[in-house]
C-alpha cells in the first residue's frame, strides 16, 4: 500500500501513520499552513516513519465560511488537483483523510480518484455530510430517539425570543459546519443574545442550543462494517480536558464499561448510513445525569491515539471496512485504564491556576456571581488532589503517543509540544490577562473565563 495521509497539524494524522506504517510500502503526507514554513510545523509531517512531503493549498476556508455544496469551489478544485498530481507522482493507491474539511473534501471527489485506482477511506458525500452538519446530526438524534439538548436553527422563520424564554438562559449559539471547535458563541441574557444574533451573518450557518453545564464528558468511539454491523465499540469518560481557545482537548480519560446507549449509537449511525471510523461525544447533563449527544466527529478523531497507544488499531479495522474486507470485531479494553497526555496535562495545569486565581481576585472585589455554578473553577485542593490520584492510580495506564514514542520519534513530540505551547500563549494568555482584567473592570455583568469556557462582552468563543 501507498499511502496518502493529509492534515499532518492534527493529532490524528500521527495515529494514522504509526497505526498504518507496518501494512504501507510507503507514507507520504501533506501539509499546509499560512505559508511554507509555518506547514513544515506540522508535527505529524514530521515523523521519521515518513517518506515524503508535499505542501498543499488548504482546502478548510470556504468550509469555515459555510460554502457547503457538492461542487467544489475554486480553493478546493486547487486542493484536489494538487492531491492528483501527488497521487500520480508517487503512485498513490490509498487516501486516508482524518479532519473534517478535507473529509469533506475528499466525499464530494471519490469518483475522480477511485477512477484512478485510489482508495479513499470515507462514505460518499450524501453520508458524510449529514455528521458533518451540526443541526441535522441533531435531527438525526432526535429521530433515533438519541438524548441530545433542544436546538433550533438561526432563521428567520424561528422567532428569536420565544426561543429564549423556552430554553432560558445561557444559550449557546452554534456553527452548523465547523472544523477544530470553531464557531462557538454564548448568550447569558437578552443583550447578549440580540448582539449575537446581529454579529452573525448569514443565520442559516448557525443554531441556537441550550446549555449543558458540567464537566463531565463522555465518548463512544466506534467502527462499523458497510453492512452497519458494529466492528468496535469503546467508551470513555473525561477525567481533564484542556480548553483552549477553539479546542477542548481531552489530557486524562478513563476506559469505562459498554455504554447503556451503544444500541442508540448504533441505530443513530445505521440512520445516516455510516461506516468506518466514528467518535460521538456527549455531555452529561447534570440536570438528569443523561449523556447528551454534543457533535459527531464523522472520522479518525484526535482521542484515536487511545486505541492506537491501547494496542487496538481502528485505522486499520477503518481501513478494511473501506476496502470492503471482513473485520474482526474488537468487543473492549480493559476498564479503568486510564488514558494520560502527561505533557500537555502538565502544561494546562499553569492554566488552570491563572483560572483559579482570576476568580478568586474576582470574588475579593465581589464580582464573582457565576451565572452556573457548576461550571466554577474547580479549588486548589481539588485540583492537585485531581492530579495525584490520575498519576498515582493502581490501574492500567496508557500515554499518549508523543509522550511514549518521544525517544523514538523525538521531533514529532517536541513539534507538538511547541504547537500546543503556541496555543496557550497566543489564546490563553490573551482571555486570562487582558479579558479578565476587562471583566474585573465590568462585572457583575460578564462571567469569569472558567475551566470549561470563556466568553466576553461580545459573547467570544467558547468550549462546549
Amino acid at each position: 500500500m501507498n499511502l496518502l495521509v493529509t492534515n499532518t497539524r492534527n493529532s490524528q494524522a500521527y495515529s494514522v501513520i504509526r497505526a498504518l506504517r507496518p501494512y504501507s510500502n510507503k507514507i507520504v503526507v501533506t501539509m499546509f499552513g499560512q505559508n511554507r514554513l509555518a506547514a513544515r510545523l506540522s508535527h505529524a509531517a514530521n515523523s521519521r516513519l515518513v517518506d515524503k512531503r508535499y505542501y498543499v493549498p488548504s482546502p478548510a476556508e470556504d468550509w469555515r465560511a459555510g460554502k457547503i455544496q457538492r461542487e467544489n469551489t475554486e480553493n478546493e478544485e486547487l486542493y484536489v488537483q494538487a492531491v492528483l498530481k501527488i497521487c500520480e507522482k508517487e503512485n498513490i493507491d490509498t487516501i486516508f483523510p482524518s479532519f473534517d474539511p478535507q473529509v469533506y473534501v475528499f466525499s464530494k471527489n471519490k469518483e475522480r480518484f477511485e477512477k484512478l485506482g485510489i482508495l479513499i477511506t470515507v462514505p460518499d458525500y450524501d453520508v458524510v455530510v449529514i455528521p458533518l452538519d451540526k443541526y441535522r446530526t441533531i435531527q438525526a438524534a432526535q429521530e433515533t430517539g438519541f438524548p441530545c439538548p433542544k436546538t433550533y436553527l438561526l432563521d428567520d422563520e424561528n422567532d428569536l425570543k420565544s426561543i429564549a424564554e423556552e430554553l432560558g438562559f445561557p444559550l449557546v449559539f452554534k456553527q452548523r459546519f465547523t472544523a477544530a471547535g470553531r464557531g462557538f458563541a454564548m448568550a447569558r441574557d437578552w443583550s447578549e443574545l440580540w448582539d449575537n444574533a446581529e454579529r452573525l451573518k448569514g443565520r442559516n450557518t448557525y443554531m441556537i442550543q441550550e446549555y449543558i453545564s458540567g464537566r463531565k464528558q463522555q465518548n463512544l468511539f466506534l467502527v462499523l462494517d458497510r453492512e452497519g454491523t458494529l466492528k468496535m465499540a469503546l467508551s470513555s469518560e473525561n477525567i481533564r480536558s484542556f480548553y483552549r481557545t477553539h479546542v477542548n482537548f481531552p489530557l486524562a480519560h478513563r476506559a469505562i464499561g459498554p455504554s447503556p446507549y451503544l444500541a442508540r449509537a448504533k441505530a443513530l449511525a445505521n440512520s445516516i448510513g455510516w461506516w468506518g471510523g466514528m467518535v460521538i461525544q456527549m455531555k452529561v447533563d447534570p440536570r438528569d445525569g443523561v449523556p447528551k449527544l454534543m457533535e459527531i466527529n464523522p472520522r479518525i478523531g484526535e482521542g484515536r491515539w487511545q486505541m492506537v497507544a491501547s494496542g487496538i488499531n481502528e485505522p486499520l479495522l477503518s481501513l478494511k471496512v473501506a476496502r470492503g474486507e471482513a473485520v474482526e470485531a474488537v468487543e473492549s479494553w480493559p476498564t479503568g485504564t486510564l488514558l494520560l497526555c502527561p505533557i500537555e496535562d502538565l502544561i494546562s495545569l499553569w492554566i488552570k491556576l491563572l483560572d483559579l486565581l482570576c476568580y478568586k481576585v474576582r470574588a475579593g472585589l465581589g464580582a464573582a456571581r457565576l451565572r452556573d455554578p457548576l461550571n466554577a473553577p474547580m479549588g486548589l485542593k481539588d485540583l492537585m488532589r485531581s492530579y495525584k490520584e490520575t498519576y498515582l492510580d493502581s490501574n492500567r495506564k496508557v500515554y499518549n503517543l508523543y509522550f511514549s514514542h518521544l525517544f523514538s520519534d523525538p521531533l514529532v513530540s517536541i513539534t507538538w509540544w511547541l504547537q500546543t505551547m503556541n496555543a496557550v500563549w497566543r489564546g490563553d494568555r490573551a482571555i486570562i490577562f487582558t479579558r479578565s482584567l476587562d471583566l474585573i473592570a465590568r462585572a457583575p455583568k460578564y462571567s469569569v473565563v472558567t475551566s470549561n469556557y470563556t466568553t466576553g462582552p461580545q459573547g467570544a468563543r467558547v468550549a462546549h
